[in-house]
């Protein structure tokens, strides 16, 4: 049974990895953040472009981090002790509502930059959530 949870902590540790390198992606579209703080002072083709790959990865993202956050769901059903699994459920909802937020504004607005911003705040709070959350839900998953 423990090489189920061993699975289980490895995957966990992969999607952190692949939600952290879509943050550093989607940072790295922009040449302008820090310069600019609209995307509508950009040259029209430079941020069509932009805009389009910034718009595919913050996609990917949410729905990689969305995705992350029902599988620990799934992992904490057995074993995992009841405060956790709520303090660990509303940091999910905490996370999804910053995603949502991002969403909104880019769809609103089509700022790339606000959105790099937002996603900023996201990945504070992942690096957070990672260390209060998961680190404890892997030890949890250990002792089963």
């Amino acid at each position: 049974m423990l090489m189920i949870q061993e699975e289980a902590i490895q995957r966990m540790r992969r999607d952190h990895a692949c939600m952290i390198d879509l943050i550093q992606r989607i940072k790295a579209s922009c040449t302008q953040n820090g310069v600019v703080e609209s995307c509508h002072h950009c040259q029209s083709d430079h941020r069509q472009l932009c805009h389009a790959n910034i718009e595919q990865l913050v996609k990917a993202f949410v729905e990689a981090t969305l995705k992350h956050n029902v599988i620990e769901s799934l992992y904490m059903q057995d074993g995992v002790p009841k405060d956790h699994r709520i303090a660990h459920n509303k940091a999910h909802q905490a996370i999804a509502q910053q995603l949502q937020a991002i969403r909104i504004i880019f769809s609103e607005d089509g700022n790339c930059v606000l959105a790099i911003h937002g996603v900023d705040d996201v990945l504070a709070t992942l690096q957070t959530h990672f260390a209060e959350f998961d680190q404890q839900l892997e030890s949890y998953l250990l002792q089963l």
